[in-house]
This record gives structure tokens, C-alpha cells and sequence, in this order.
């Protein structure tokens, strides 16, 4: 696949979506060789993951997703000029973004997060204050410099991936209830995590994958969509599903060292 984009240039809908469905077959297809094949993934489905490598990988994760979070918010003021032109994507933005900070209650998505890692084994205290490791680092650092210095459609490319976060938690939650004596209270992160990226939730909330496709399918079809020389829809979306690829690595590596 090689998306070129024109700014300025507006897309026909149908042909913005099948520009969008085309990146996500892309990143599903990448998901599955990156992600779901990896060591990592293939001996925690068989439960022959050892739990030390799953605690190093969760206290990083869960410092990961608290960082995630609250930059995703930043991309409602980083993007307000494409919202305030279409408006009709405010609502759904903002129901998307509270619902990290206000479900099950303030503040928001990470006390599933702290709920698992206890499970885990882990501290609050671990999870706040142990630097991360690198990987993790590289992966947030990267989707902050595509806030901060890439453009919407650049962001919304890198965020396809919240729609496998999804299929990929469900993954993560069926070989957690059924070899490692997790429960759904104790992996509720996972199954959290399944509704709130593949599925509309609380009271009419649209999935944050649909979101995303929605979003980036109006920047396209409205010429609004623009990417930068050696970064792009392609790249940023396929560097995101590499780098989810290199934090699991990482975690069974730093868990043979220690």
C-alpha cells in the first residue's frame, strides 16, 4: 500500500473510507506478523508466559496508559480547527475523551488499570514512579511528536491501532482467565478494554475505534487531511503497531535480566 495524500484535495466518501478500510486491513495484517506472532503473545495464549514477565510487562503498560491518556485529550485543542468545522464530531470526541477520565468513576480508565496490576502483584507506587523502559518510552514519546508536530490525519493514522488494542485485549483476557487464575474483576483492564475500543458502551458511546475511522474518513473527504515528508498516514500507522511489537520484546527481555 502507498497512501498519497494532497491537501486540499477532498475525497468522494467512498473513496475516503476506502482509503481508511485499506490502512486498517494494512494494520491488521501487520498486527497479526508485529504483534500477535510474537513470543511474547504466542506463550501467553498457551499460558507459558512466566508471570515475571507479565508484571514487568503491566508496570510498564499501566504507565504507559495513564501518559496515553491524557495526550489524547491534548489532541481535542491540537485539532479544535477541524472540530470547529465539523461540529457534529464534537460530541462524539468529547464522550470519547471523558470516558478515559470519568468511567467507572474520577478519574477515569486507569483505576481498571491499577485494579489488574494489583492483581498482578504490582503497586500503585510501581506503576507511578518506576521509570519506564525505554520501548515503552519510545512508544509515547513518538505518538506525543505526532501531536505536537504531525497533523491530524498523521494522528488519527497512528491511532488505527486502538482498534486492535481491542482484539488484542480480548486475547490478553481469555489466556488470563484461563491459565493464569485471573477472574474478570482481576483482568477488568482487558475486558474494559474490549468494550470501550470495538464497541458503542455506556449509554450510547461510540466505540474509540469507530471514532477514529469516522474522524480520519472527514479529513480525507474534506481536503483536510495532510502529511509530512518521511512520516505520513502509512508510516505513523505502521510505526505504531512496530513499536506495540518492541514493548512486548522489551518486557521479556528486562525480565531475563532482573
Amino acid at each position: 500500500m502507498a497512501i498519497q495524500i494532497e491537501l486540499g484535495k477532498k475525497r468522494a466518501p467512498q473513496e475516503a473510507k476506502a482509503i481508511v478500510d485499506e490502512l486498517y486491513r494494512s494494520v491488521r495484517e501487520r498486527w497479526e506478523a508485529r504483534v500477535n506472532q510474537t513470543p511474547f503473545m504466542q506463550q501467553l495464549v498457551a499460558g507459558k508466559l512466566p508471570m515475571k514477565v507479565l508484571q514487568t510487562f503491566f508496570r510498564n503498560w499501566g504507565a504507559y496508559t495513564i501518559e496515553i491518556n491524557t495526550l489524547a485529550a491534548c489532541t481535542y485543542h491540537k485539532h479544535l480547527t477541524f472540530f470547529k468545522k465539523h461540529r457534529d464530531l464534537m460530541a462524539p470526541l468529547g464522550e470519547k475523551i471523558a470516558d478515559e477520565f470519568i468511567h467507572p468513576r474520577p478519574p477515569g480508565h486507569f483505576l481498571v488499570m491499577l485494579q489488574t496490576a494489583k492483581a498482578f502483584g504490582l503497586t500503585e507506587e510501581e506503576v507511578f514512579s518506576t521509570p519506564m523502559l525505554s520501548e515503552f518510552r519510545a512508544k509515547i514519546d513518538f505518538m506525543r511528536g505526532i501531536v505536537y508536530e504531525g497533523t491530524a490525519a498523521e494522528w488519527y493514522a497512528a491511532v488505527t491501532t486502538e482498534e486492535q488494542i481491542g482484539h488484542w485485549s480480548a486475547v490478553c483476557y481469555k489466556a488470563l482467565t484461563s491459565h493464569y487464575g485471573f477472574d474478570r474483576e482481576k483482568a477488568t483492564y482487558f475486558a474494559t478494554h474490549v468494550e470501550a475500543d470495538l464497541a458503542e458502551h455506556e449509554e450510547g458511546v461510540m466505540g474509540h475505534g469507530s471514532f477514529n475511522r469516522v474522524a480520519l474518513q472527514r479529513l480525507l473527504e474534506t481536503g483536510m487531511a495532510d502529511e509530512r515528508p518521511t512520516y505520513g498516514l502509512e508510516y505513523c500507522a505502521m510505526t505504531s503497531v512496530d513499536l506495540h511489537g518492541v514493548m512486548l520484546r522489551a518486557a521479556m527481555e528486562e525480565a531475563e535480566r532482573s
